[in-house]
């Protein structure tokens, strides 16, 4: 059988070979090693917990934990805001939220990419928020549906913001009477660092 194998089949055989064998040897050095494809998931879910930990922040009006979110250099687009670093920012937020008269945060539809130590995200923020009108004593009710466009760098072995885009999606606002708030709107205590999660997490018990 091997003496009816002609020269050229052997040689196209052996070619034929050699190609396979180097596209599985490419494939393998193009692949992610265990190691890498691990620390992406590790990096995208310490990333996913910080985008969670922004809501708390503000329902919680928790500065330091909001503050621990980006890198002291971030920077901010709010709408036609700017803010030249985290910590501007967050002391805004504080402010802004802890005029009010309740408030509401979700994030969802996240998405991450990791590369090495820099990461983007991008997620959507619904915030329902009552506010007290700057004239009088009636409130309005604030729908926000927004989106941040994040970027994100890991130093010192921790994740953080290096930056936020806000982009606005849908934003309606509706007069309330203080009478109507009074007779038909309950909100939760704003019970701030108080608040029984917080020794939850501490097992605290």
């Amino acid at each position: 059988m091997w003496r009816t194998i002609s020269r050229r089949n052997l040689v196209s055989a052996t070619a034929t070979l050699a190609v396979a064998t180097g596209l599985t040897l490419a494939g393998r050095a193009n692949a992610q090693t265990p190691s890498a494809e691990l620390d992406q998931l590790l990096s995208k879910q310490a990333i996913t917990e910080l985008l969670y930990k922004y809501p708390r922040a503000l329902d919680r009006l928790d500065r330091e934990l909001l503050l621990s979110l980006g890198h002291p250099d971030a920077k901010v687009e709010f709408g036609k805001t700017v803010f030249p670093n985290w910590l501007a920012y967050t002391d805004w937020m504080m402010k802004a939220h802890a005029a009010m008269l309740g408030n509401n945060h979700r994030i969802t539809n996240i998405l991450i990419e990791v590369h090495g130590d820099k990461a983007v995200s991008e997620s959507t923020g619904t915030a329902t928020l009552l506010v007290k009108q700057d004239k009088g004593d009636d409130y309005e009710e604030r729908w926000m549906h927004s989106r941040y466009l994040d970027t994100w760098s890991r130093r010192g072995g921790k994740w953080a913001l290096d930056g936020r885009q806000t982009v606005m999606d849908y934003r309606r606002v509706k007069p309330v009477p203080a009478a109507e708030v009074k007779a038909q709107y309950e909100m939760g205590a704003r019970t701030g660092l108080a608040d029984p999660s917080y020794k939850l997490f501490r097992n605290d018990k």
